[in-house]
């Protein structure tokens, strides 16, 4: 009897936005394909990312208040994010680097919390409603700033699986910071069994969640977070109040992964008591999966989401 030899697989991992992106083929699609997908992501992060010089959304913050021509994807990611922000009622906002800023997120320490007219004045430069589009033209008011951080990594994830597709490949997984783990898989791979932090434990794992061309999203406080006082305040905000969102963790399943950090992100920025009639109004434009944790350990599961095995 002939044994089943395991299939095998090329990876390599990478430092781009800021996180570790690791790429799995089959091993017969060789280096030179590896190489060119790395070059997928690297391309969208030079364009796009908001930290980038030159990119198209740090040319927009770096003429706040002017138009800026942009491009098609631009527009597109603009448009659905305004339509999520509206849904939230404001709570996700991608022109929060004011607030961001004002936290200490961009300082090296931090050890005070801020002042209600310092959040005040902040807050007033954040406002979503505020970015104008007209044709591939971008505006901004002339006090904010777009923070691209809950977004792109995971458009250039999708532009990177849309590549190795085009290359005839029909099993990959794109692994970026942990955070976006998008898959593609075949009858000879149905599936991709992914392990989950646990949100009160940095070194445990819930496993045995699976994917199969879909892309997991997640989005925690624990690997990014300020310690004021003794407390714990994490990266994620609450736009309408300018404090950090209570939530610990959320989790998203989509085919999209752009649509999966964006909507992960929302998701953890809505407070407790809004989350049901948020959760189904986004329901009604878009199609997903989700689990959300609290403070109190309390899960909301959504429909076929196996969050624990």
């Amino acid at each position: 009897m002939l044994q089943k030899v395991p299939k095998q697989y090329l990876a390599q991992t990478r430092r781009i936005f800021h996180c570790n992106c690791k790429i799995k083929i089959p091993i017969e699609f060789g280096e030179q394909l590896l190489e060119k997908s790395f070059e997928v992501l690297e391309e969208i992060d030079r364009k796009y990312n908001s930290y980038v010089s030159g990119s198209f959304f740090n040319r927009i913050n770096e003429m706040r208040g002017s138009w800026v021509t942009v491009d098609k994807d631009c527009i597109e990611m603009i448009n659905t994010i305004q339509k999520v922000s509206v849904i939230t009622k404001g709570h996700y906002d991608i022109t929060c680097m004011p607030l961001l800023r004002l936290w200490g997120f961009y300082k090296e320490d931090n050890h005070k919390l801020p002042k209600s007219d310092e959040l005040a004045y902040a807050l007033e430069k954040v406002n979503f409603r505020s970015i104008l589009t007209d044709g591939l033209n971008i505006k901004i008011n002339t006090e904010q700033e777009i923070i691209t951080g809950s977004f792109i990594k995971a458009f250039a994830v999708d532009k990177t699986i849309a590549f190795l597709k085009s290359q005839g490949v029909t099993d990959a997984v794109i692994n970026a910071g942990g955070s976006t783990i998008s898959s593609l898989n075949d009858a000879s791979h149905p599936a991709w069994k992914i392990n989950i932090p646990d949100p009160f434990n940095k070194e445990a794992f819930k496993t045995g969640l699976e994917i199969s061309s879909q892309t997991f999203s997640l989005s925690g406080s624990v690997d990014n977070h300020l310690v004021i006082d003794g407390k714990k305040y994490g990266h994620i905000l609450n736009c309408i109040t300018g404090y950090p969102a209570e939530t610990l963790q959320t989790g998203v399943l989509t085919k999209s992964a752009f649509l999966g950090d964006v909507l992960s992100t929302a998701l953890f920025t809505v407070p407790a008591v809004m989350r049901n009639e948020v959760t189904a109004e986004l329901k009604k434009h878009f199609d997903f999966d989700y689990f959300i944790i609290d403070n109190d350990n309390k899960k909301i599961l959504a429909e076929c989401f196996q969050y624990l095995r």
